[in-house]
């Protein structure tokens, strides 16, 4: 008890320097569906950090971006070069060079190495952990980049630390689940340097020098905890250490395979904190590739602060808490929590417009509350038309009216390529569904036309253009608009197996026995990708029970104070149905004319 009391004092704990900016989230709108990152990875983590008092907003350090000059002391002039053709970064990036905004995304990656640096420079200042929350970009070499390395974020910053003067020893301590091909290709030959690595896979011959342990794959957490502490044995001391705390080492993880639990990271990050405690060491993230990668790199942090011991909550969802957050300072009704009558009422953009006549007369109101700049500056606020200039949009503006009958519609436009495109397109409405008012989308449409489909990310059943990579802060937006309205929720209806699917981690079907219809479906449709999943189910090649199933677009809710539904009734409809699924038929092939 009186240990929790002087953490929350900020007292009997070690103060941890970040460095973080909003920008590091990289601009690739298709990475989370067609990768398996999570683009969010970063602001997870130093959201969590933050709103729990563990790093103070004072010790949040904004990096300054790194200069050519700095990065062509170790990489290529002809490479460097080539990253303003988006082929090349799309290479790197796994994604269609349709999708790459390459003055945004250059931005984020020299923004990154420039926290790297920043964090080595004053790692050295404080002789202690500086954490810089994204980097360890280890696959990046000095003539090519790869594995989602574009440039070596540890050999910029050593480089940049020589040239200005420091002679001391380095050390790289790598524990991402790949090995450092990249870092130790950048730094190969240089004295008083050192390099060490556990991971869980084979790359290739690695420099001399290098002391690489490959661990087995799904390798349990005490025999992983010890060959890390082995190779801190070997560890020369050094003047300044990068540690690479990476975060796909997890089970599950959807390119590494090294399998350990949160428990078993957390010990290593404890050891190894242990062991440079009084030295400069400079702590990355290096790749995560797990929905619970941020809980990993978080827990470095918490390790670092003398919090080893603290747990994150399972359930805890860092972008509905932060969307929480926001609103409730955005909202005059829940922003006296005390019972206190304050001197002066808060208020919204939208209370102002009547008053101070700032727009016409009549304005239309969406739900007859939020109106068009109401809109525009809420997703401001939550940070969602920042991300979208990043795309490669400018000039954006939210329109609002009503449909006449089927609710009221928000369009998002933005400009590129010379015209106005539509990105966001949305028809809501109040619906009374089992005796509960909800907010009900009728229509959601998010769209990025400039990106176009490729085998990285195939069209999907319904989709015009791709998606702008919104879906989650989009839901988030619309909760916290049916809270502001007292509604019970939000719900609408998907019409398509994929709609479904990406929804249920907050959704579920208000019948439990289409809820079990659906999570059988599921079962028996998951030896096949989500893209041949629900294309099956739409080209009507899914049978349940032998017979043709066509796929039931009913109502999904998300209820603000959750009703389970009847668990036994759900799993009796989940036995009792089978599906199977036809194979496609082959294309027709035309014959040659003679």
């Amino acid at each position: 008890m009186i240990q929790a009391w002087l953490w929350k004092l900020g007292l009997g704990r070690g103060r941890v320097h970040v460095f973080y900016d909003e920008a590091y989230r990289l601009p690739l709108s298709g990475i989370e569906s067609s990768v398996g990152i999570e683009p969010r990875g970063t602001d997870f983590t130093t959201w969590y950090l933050l709103e729990s008092g563990v790093v103070r907003a004072a010790d949040v350090r904004h990096p300054v971006p790194v200069s050519y000059a700095q990065l062509a002391r170790v990489h290529d002039a002809r490479y460097l070069e080539s990253l303003s053709d988006p082929e090349t970064l799309a290479r790197i990036y796994a994604t269609d060079p349709s999708e790459v905004p390459v003055d945004a995304l250059l931005d984020s990656v020299r923004l990154v190495c420039g926290g790297t640096l920043g964090a080595a420079r004053l790692a050295l200042a404080r002789q202690g952990p500086v954490v810089n929350m994204a980097g360890g970009f280890h696959h990046a070499r000095p003539d090519k980049g790869g594995g989602f390395c574009t440039v070596n974020d540890i050999a910029v910053a050593v480089a940049d630390l020589r040239a200005s003067g420091f002679d001391g020893s380095v050390a790289v301590l790598d524990l991402d689940a790949h090995p450092p091909d990249g870092t130790a290709a950048c730094l190969a030959g240089q004295p008083k340097v050192w390099i060490g690595s556990v991971s869980g896979s084979d790359w290739g011959v690695l420099p001399p020098g290098v002391d690489e342990t490959r661990v087995p794959d799904g390798c349990d957490d005490i025999t992983y905890v010890q060959k890390v502490k082995d190779l801190l044995a070997r560890m020369p001391h050094s003047d300044i250490t990068f540690v690479i705390a990476g975060g796909d080492v997890l089970s599950g993880d959807r390119f590494g395979r090294v399998g350990i639990t949160l428990q078993g990271a957390r010990a290593r990050d404890v050891a190894i904190a242990a062991a440079l405690r009084g030295q400069a060491s400079v702590w990355l993230p290096g790749g995560g590739y797990h929905a619970e990668s941020w809980k990993l790199f978080a827990g470095t942090v918490l390790g670092l602060a003398g919090l080893g011991h603290q747990r994150i909550t399972a359930r805890y969802d860092p972008l509905s808490a932060r969307f929480q957050r926001i609103a409730h300072m955005l909202d005059p009704e829940k922003s006296n929590t005390a019972g206190m009558t304050p001197d002066w009422e808060p208020f919204s953009l939208e209370d102002l417009e009547g008053p101070l006549r700032l727009g016409p007369e009549v304005q239309p109101r969406v739900l007859g509350h939020y109106t068009a700049q109401g809109i525009e500056y809420a997703l401001f606020r939550y940070g969602m038309l920042s991300y979208v200039e990043r795309l490669g949009y400018s000039r954006l503006r939210v329109q609002v009216n009503s449909t006449g009958g089927t609710g009221d519609r928000i369009m998002v436009l933005g400009h590129a390529g010379g015209r106005e495109h539509l990105l966001s397109d949305s028809v809501l409405e109040k619906k009374v569904l089992q005796g509960e008012t909800f907010l009900f989308a009728n229509w959601l449409s998010l769209r990025h036309p400039r990106a176009r489909f490729s085998d990285k990310r195939p069209q999907l059943p319904g989709q015009q253009v791709p998606g702008l990579g919104l879906s989650r802060e989009t839901t988030e937006l619309l909760l916290t608009m049916a809270q502001r309205l007292g509604l019970a929720g939000v719900a609408f209806r998907p019409m398509w197996f994929h709609l479904a699917v990406v929804a249920r981690g907050r959704f579920h079907f208000s019948t439990p026995e289409r809820q079990g219809r659906f999570e059988a479906l599921m079962r028996d449709l998951s030896a096949l990708s989500l893209v041949e999943a629900t294309r099956a189910v739409a080209e009507g090649r899914v049978r349940l029970d032998g017979q043709p199933y066509a796929w039931e677009p009913d109502d999904m809710l998300c209820r603000l104070t959750p009703v389970p539904l009847d668990a036994e009734a759900v799993a009796q409809e989940r036995e009792r149905c089978r599906f199977t699924v036809e194979p496609a038929e082959a294309p027709s092939v035309k014959p040659e004319p003679l």
